[in-house]
This record gives structure tokens, C-alpha cells and sequence, in this order.
């Protein structure tokens, strides 16, 4: 059984850097729900606003990155409980609500969160959350 809870970043730069062993990498891993409207929303900043592409290069990229979270395992945060707790992690930290779930659901679940965001690192150091990087 696969250890690692990945956010957006991390992905992002595995199918950027590794596209042939990404696949390999990602399956059975880990992401949130709200992984995939963060890549997607990274895919649609980087193709509409800063390399100004085509639709049809936003599409293609939205569906590879389906493709790569098909093959992890979604965990949900709908329950009050563990949106609660997300928050006062949140709250504390003075960190997005989007990273407390990561970290929340990374220490719930005794995962080791990757991620190339170093504040985020930082505060799962914090809350000794185990933590990595996908480009390490």
C-alpha cells in the first residue's frame, strides 16, 4: 500500500520534469478532492494568462492530468468533523484552509505529504506531519 499524499505542486512537477514514470509514480498514491481543481486551475493560469495558448492545449493538458489522479486514491473531506479540524489548523498556522486539509488528512492518516510548497513544509514540520519533495 502506497504512503504519500500529494498536492497539486507535486504532481504538476512530476508530469512536467518525469512524463514516462509519473504514471508509475502517482498510482496508488494519495491526493485530495480538491487536488484535481487545483491542477486544473494551474493548467487554465498557465495557458490563459502567462503562455496565452490555445483552448485545445488547455484541454489536452486538463485531460493528461486526469489521467495521472484516475490512478490515485481521493480522499474527501466532507465530514464536519474533519472540515472543523482543517480549519483550526488553518486558523493556527495562518495558512490556507486548501494546505490545512493537506496537512490535516497527511497526519489523520499517517501520511507523508509531498509537496514543493516550503511553507507548507514548514508547517508540517510543525505539526510533525512527515514531508517530502517530489523533485528531491
Amino acid at each position: 500500500m502506497r504512503t504519500r499524499l500529494f498536492d497539486a505542486s507535486s504532481i504538476i512537477l512530476l508530469a512536467k520534469r518525469s512524463p514516462a514514470t509519473a504514471p508509475a509514480t502517482l498510482e496508488g498514491e494519495h491526493i485530495l478532492d480538491l487536488t484535481k481543481y487545483e491542477i486544473g486551475n494551474a493548467i487554465w493560469k498557465l495557458n490563459k494568462l502567462i503562455n496565452k495558448t490555445d483552448k485545445s492545449t488547455a484541454r489536452e493538458s486538463m485531460e493528461q492530468a486526469y489521467h495521472l489522479t484516475a490512478l490515485m486514491e481521493t480522499i474527501s473531506l466532507e465530514e464536519q468533523r474533519k472540515l472543523t479540524d482543517t480549519m483550526e489548523i488553518a486558523f493556527d498556522g495562518g495558512i490556507s484552509f486548501y494546505d490545512s486539509a493537506y496537512l490535516h488528512t497527511a497526519r489523520e492518516r499517517s501520511l507523508t505529504l509531498v509537496t514543493e510548497d516550503e511553507r507548507l513544509r514548514r508547517q508540517a514540520t510543525a505539526l510533525g506531519v512527515n514531508c517530502e519533495r517530489a523533485g528531491a
